[in-house]
């Protein structure tokens, strides 16, 4: 059997749910340590069985309400904070909107 790293990541309390819910033993994932400084929970999966079966035990509504993400690698932290072309035209438009009701009071 071999096995696939997993990583997951998602919004604050999402690890002790996640440890909750997994607490039986798995037939095809073995659960890992979780890294503080990335927020980040490990698992090894069996590479023969689909992502979405690992998925399943989760449980959707864990997977919604935590907004879980799932990565192969340790997700890259993004340092790019310009805005694109369509952020900057919905930053302009409020800034119409804002001058338009400033005045209207």
């Amino acid at each position: 059997m071999t096995w696939s790293t997993l990583y997951i990541s998602g919004k604050p309390g999402f690890k002790e749910a996640i440890l909750d819910k997994l607490s039986h033993p798995g037939r095809f994932y073995l659960p890992g340590s979780f890294d503080t400084e990335h927020e980040l929970l490990l698992y090894w999966i069996d590479s023969n069985v689909p992502l979405r079966n690992f998925k399943n035990e989760i449980g959707s509504k864990l997977i919604f309400k935590y907004r879980l993400r799932f990565h192969a690698v340790v997700p890259e932290e993004s340092t790019d904070t310009r805005l694109s072309v369509q952020e900057k035209a919905l930053v302009k438009k409020m800034a119409e909107w804002e001058e338009h009701y400033r005045h209207s009071a």
